[in-house]
């Protein structure tokens, strides 16, 4: 139990006593009296608590006296749960039974047995309690009621304003911060600049703010964020860097393999590496994790974040930068967001001064600023101000390397239920992504929230502890969804010891098995992957009242295999555990035992892959308010008796792919409020077994809210009346709805019965995301067009749809998902009704996938072609018959295979011509004047398969990244002056050898790095290649054709990677790559007459390479290791002979390559 928190729990107790001495069991138990006196007592010191716990710093009596009642409190708590599980138990059990029965299974032996026994303990338990309200007397305690203060609503019009510039006052840090970054002047291949300031300062902002610069994207190949925190762990942190690389966390592996692993994804790259919040003064330490770090191409750069000068001493190769306190200005600006409504600020100079003292403590520290003002929003008045300025701030001591006590003086302000809220908080490990609606069941589980209005779901007022913690600056670092809801935040690690301070012994995170839990912990998590239950500290089991037994350290996307003794032994030693996580931990049984969990509410089973069926026992956890079995992938049902779970609000169950049908009965949990899955059975209607569960289970969960995917809905006559059972239409709290029908061959009777039936599925207008999967209709369903709050649409493989609705009527329609609909030619059928509205306004993303009859976007001909005003990302493949399309002159990504838009391209430019550039709808929705942009000069990605006109090209200013699969080099490259990165791919026509090329090359004044991939026709690499001084990698893979490389390859000054492979008649390798100062690897591999030049001290062209740094692929390998090579055969010479006077044309050859081919 947290410090301050004993208020809102005593309020519970009272809340528990209260309901429980109406119950019908407790009244024949007769211990109704008993439970009625323990609430009163609860209540009489409850009176007392608040002035108890303010004068408890200055008396050990007051002290000692709390720490009796809070471990009463905790065994009150225990106590009455069970009698409240008791009594649901039977409430359950009874409820089909008949009155006589009733009767005669109370007047059972046992079950006046269990209720003298309660009585007694509940006695007892009153005692306890009226002698700690005795001694209350002693201390002269003042009766004080605590006021509820939620105030995120007031706030929330200014929430997302002050959150867009909550870094205020440091332009200047980051321009200076760019600047070292990018200096040209640099000695070493990689920079080590440390940002050095105290705790809250806003270190990790700054790097944010440099990290998402667009000058530094552009400068940057990789860019990659690892938070380092206390634990400077060489292989941990070589883990996170290569889960940044490759998006998931890396197997177990060796250190040698980790480190080779991640050198081959670094090295000759230019890389931005922020190394955050790092502690390490253990100089040996750093210079090992440099030294991994080294390979990195000229100009790559490690950010590092630390509070301590020496750590920064250890690490820089340049002087660190200094960050300081905002100045007067800036911090009384952020204090004036955070502390009143914007028009509201103070008119009187007398308030403006008191809130500058009070601001004068804050020392310019931006955490404190923001936590401080957001306490003062609370208090209206003058006098209010006056009095915690003279009073409580009074005995902040002052100190500028450390505002923890300010911070605490927030904490300590915060009402009961928002303490005990955050201070559960402290289990997870610092700078941990917390998941927001887990974190709320997390707290429904513990008993945190506690519903004063009864019109009210625990959910959502779980969501208004989290808004109003998240506008104090508790919480930071959100995450939203597709559809704009939070998903996800952190915790600032001044914020996270504040938690951990608060919660004392009650809760621990275990980094070791050696680690002493004190028995009176109730909270437990575990920092790091847990195996098996030989990595659970021995001493956890002494702490009988453990509550929570969290893993948020499982790996997210490798399935550990472990044995059941874990659950067991959890099992066994917890029971009065209330949330149980054991994800991802390779269980394969459930122990019919868990039904002695009965406290139980939470319980986590996801990703344990070998699990396929949970015990019967488990209806028995009458309490369970969450069960997450996601990822469950051999699970074959869920429990028969599932109504049994009265409690049940959150039920997960994506990615159980065995689940062939819901139980029968699901359908009587009214409490339910997630239900992310519905499978239907794929046997006929008519066949359906009683116990499976008919899509009219679906029909009383009303209060289902979030996602709901509905599986194997079945395209036959009857479907209609199922369908209507549902009652889709009444659920308004779903956010997004996936309806996926059975893949299976449609009789000719059945044809059209989609058409009519899906009718019947109409969700509420408040629906955010629509799917529809295999749906044999030729049309859309009408009431699409109704939902006018949907954000995303997308259609997946429905081969009969030809018609769809008018998307461009709904006005918050962001993406658009069009996949496998065989049948569609046109996506609209109608000319626009408002000309003068704008064209999708809210439309950013646009995919169109195997569509292979789509002719166009209108069925009639458009003299003038509306443009989408925020489309930013355009897919469109496999699509070739699509020719008339809307303009798209603001994307920054085009991706196209298998399709042309070159009539909407060329419309582009003309417009561009004829009326000007266009205004940029960006900023015209703000308060300045609109900026010109000339359509596409915001592309920075695209792939393509025709070569773009040249007047086109002009454009592309933005374009970092181009793709040419099978389409010659256009003419007009030289204009794309931005471009880092170019792949030339699958190409029978490209030969690169055109008279033009040397003047297009030099062009490429900031390409990094060049592919040739599959380009049979390339017999030499282009001659104007060797004009771009920036180029740094370069692969040729697959081009058999090409026979030497060329002696002014030495001109490419920055190449710091070379890869060559699969080019079968490649021979050898040119003098010139000696000179090659900045090349640090070279890669090389099924290229057998070249590997043979190379071999390692012996090979003809040995001398050439035998100074890089980095040899990888099949010159990694020793001569003896090497595969004999394989005769190259006439056949496979023939092309690059036949191309000779081409290669001697362009001069591309040494020597020995010559003299090999005349002979």
């Amino acid at each position: 139990m947290a410090e301050g928190v004993l208020y809102d729990v005593a309020a519970g107790i009272i809340g528990k006593a209260g309901d429980l001495a109406l119950k019908e069991i407790v009244l024949i138990w007769n211990v109704n009296n008993e439970i009625t006196k323990l609430g009163e007592t609860v209540s009489i010191i409850k009176a007392v608590l608040l002035d108890a716990e303010a004068k408890q710093h200055n008396s050990e009596a007051i002290k000692l006296w709390l720490k009796s009642l809070k471990d009463a409190m905790c065994d009150a708590d225990d106590l009455l749960d069970e009698i409240s599980t008791e009594a649901l138990r039977r409430e359950v059990m009874t409820r089909d039974k008949k009155a006589k029965e009733v009767r005669i299974f109370f007047s059972k032996s046992n079950q006046l047995a269990y209720g003298l026994r309660m009585g007694h303990k509940v006695k007892a338990m009153r005692e306890r309690f009226d002698e700690i309200a005795a001694d209350r007397i002693k201390f002269g305690l003042k009766e004080l009621s605590e006021e509820r203060q939620v105030r995120y609503k007031a706030r929330e019009q200014t929430y997302s304003h002050v959150h867009a510039e909550a870094v205020i006052g440091r332009e200047d840090d980051k321009k200076a911060i760019i600047r070292s970054l990018l200096n040209a002047n640099a000695k070493e291949n990689v920079l080590v600049l440390p940002i050095v300031g105290i705790g809250g300062l806003g270190k990790t902002a700054v790097a944010q703010l440099v990290f998402n610069d667009k000058e530094i994207n552009n400068y940057f190949e990789l860019k990659l964020w690892v938070c380092v925190s206390d634990n400077f762990d060489v292989k941990i942190i070589v883990e996170k860097i290569m889960e940044c690389v490759k998006n998931k966390k890396p197997k177990d592996l060796e250190m040698n393999t980790l480190v080779n692993d991640l050198q081959k994804e670094i090295n000759g790259k230019r890389y931005l590496l922020v190394l955050d919040d790092v502690w390490n003064e253990d100089r040996e330490k750093w210079l090992r994790l440099k030294d991994i770090l080294m390979g990195g191409a000229r100009g790559s750069g490690i950010l590092l974040t630390t509070r301590i000068k020496m750590v920064a001493e250890i690490a820089q190769t340049m002087q660190p930068h200094l960050l300081k306190g905002l100045d007067e200005t800036q911090s009384w600006f952020l204090f004036k967001k955070m502390a009143f409504v914007e028009g509201e600020e103070p008119k009187s100079a007398s308030f403006e001064n008191i809130g500058k003292e009070i601001l004068k403590k804050c020392g310019g520290v931006p955490l404190a600023i923001r936590t401080i003002g957001g306490l003062l929003s609370l208090k209206k008045s003058e006098k209010e101000w006056l009095s915690f300025k003279d009073n409580e701030f009074s005995k902040i001591s002052q100190n500028e390397s450390d505002i923890l006590p300010t911070l605490k003086l927030s904490y300590d302000y915060l009402s009961s239920h928002l303490k005990q809220c955050f201070a559960f908080c402290s289990i997870f490990p610092k700078d941990y992504e917390i998941e927001k609606s887990s974190l709320i069941y997390m707290w429904m589980a513990q008993g945190f929230i506690t519903l004063y209005d009864k019109t009210k779901c625990p959910e959502d007022v779980g969501d208004e502890y989290f808004m109003d913690l998240l506008w104090r600056s508790f919480f930071q670092d959100v995450k939203e969804d597709e559809l704009g809801n939070i998903s996800r935040f952190k915790i600032h690690d001044l914020m996270h010891d504040i938690a951990i301070q608060a919660i004392g012994l009650e809760g621990t995170i275990v980094y070791s098995k050696e680690i002493d839990i004190h028995e009176k912990t109730r909270h437990v998590s575990f920092g790091d992957t847990l195996y098996s239950s030989s990595e659970i500290p021995i001493s956890l089991y002494r702490a009988r009242r453990i509550k929570t037994f969290l893993l948020p350290c499982q790996p997210t996307y490798d399935s550990i295999r472990s044995n059941d003794s874990t659950y067991s032994a959890i099992v066994a030693s917890f029971k009065f555990i209330r949330l149980l996580d054991l994800h991802n931990m390779g269980i394969k049984t459930i122990p019919s035992s868990i039904k002695k969990l009965k406290h139980l509410r939470y319980l986590d089973l996801s990703e344990n892959e070998d699990i396929e069926m949970l015990p019967k026992s488990v209806v028995k956890l009458y309490n369970l308010q969450t069960l997450k079995l996601s990822g469950c992938s051999t699970l074959k049902e869920l429990p028969r008796d599932i109504n049994k779970l009265v409690n049940l609000r959150f039920l997960e169950i994506d990615e159980c792919w065995r689940l062939t049908h819901m139980p029968n009965g699901l359908g009587q949990l009214t409490n339910l409020q997630t239900l992310s899955r519905f499978v239907m059975s794929k046997v006929r209607i008519d066949s359906v077994p009683r116990s499976y569960g008919e899509l009219k289970e679906l029909g009383r969960l009303n209060e289902l809210r979030g996602n709901l995917s509905i599986k194997n809905l079945k395209q036959v006559k009857d479907a209609a009346l199922e369908y209507k059972a549902a009652n889709l239409k009444e659920k308004q709290r779903l956010d997004r709805l996936e309806l996926n029908w059975v893949e299976e061959d449609i009789n000719e009777t059945d044809v059209g019965h989609d058409d009519m039936s899906v009718e019947d599925l109409q969700p509420h207008i408040n629906l955010k995301a629509l799917s529809l999967e295999r749906y044999g209709g030729v049309i859309c369903p009408r009431w699409l067009v109704s939902l006018t709050n949907l954000v995303e649409f997308k259609l997946y493989s429905c081969e009969k749809c030809q018609y769809l609705p008018s998307l461009e009527q709904l006005p918050s329609l962001k993406i658009i998902v069009l996949y496998g609909l065989d049948s569609l030619e046109h996506i609209s059928d109608t000319e626009r009704d408002n000309s003068d509205s704008l064209f999708y306004p809210s439309l950013e993303d646009l995919q169109i996938r195997s569509c292979p009859n789509l002719k166009g976007w209108w069925r009639e001909r458009r003299v003038s072609l509306p443009s989408f005003p925020r489309l930013s990302d355009l897919t469109i493949w496999n699509s070739p018959q699509l020719t008339s399309f809307p303009l798209f002159p603001y994307l920054k990504t085009l991706d196209l295979i298998d399709c042309s838009l070159k009539q909407s391209l060329e419309r582009m430019m003309i417009n561009n011509k004829t009326s000007g550039n266009l205004p940029s709808i960006a900023s015209s929705s703000s308060s300045s004047p609109s900026t010109i942009v000339a359509p596409l000069s915001k592309l920075s990605f695209m792939q393509i398969e025709e070569a773009l006109p040249e007047e086109c090209l002009r454009n592309l200013i933005s374009l970092r990244t181009l793709y040419l699969d099978n389409c010659p080099l256009p003419q007009g490259i030289r204009y794309l002056t931005a471009l880092h990165y170019l792949k030339v791919r699958n190409s029978e026509v490209v030969d690169l050898s055109n008279d033009w090329d040397e003047m297009e090359w030099q062009g490429l004044t900031t390409l990094l790095s060049l592919e040739f991939y599959e380009l049979p026709k390339l017999v030499s690499l282009p001659v104007g290649l060797q004009y771009v001084s920036s180029l740094q990698n370069l692969q040729i893979s697959q081009c058999h054709s090409l026979i030497a490389i060329p002696e002014w390859i030495c001109k490419l000054i920055s190449l710091q990677s070379l890869e060559i492979s699969n080019c079968s008649n490649l021979e050898s390798l040119p003098e010139g790559i000696g000179a090659l100062t900045s090349l640090q690897t070279l890669n090389i591999w099924d290229c057998p007459i070249l590997l043979k030049r190379c071999k390692k001290q012996i090979g003809e062209d040995w001398h050439k390479i035998s100074h890089i740094p980095n040899l990888e692929g099949d010159l990694e390998k020793e001569p003896d290791e090497e595969e004999p090579n394989e005769e190259i055969s006439d056949e496979a010479k023939k092309p690059a002979c036949q191309n000779w006077d081409l290669i001697k044309a362009f001069g591309c050859c040494n020597c020995s390559t010559t003299q090999q081919l005349t002979h």
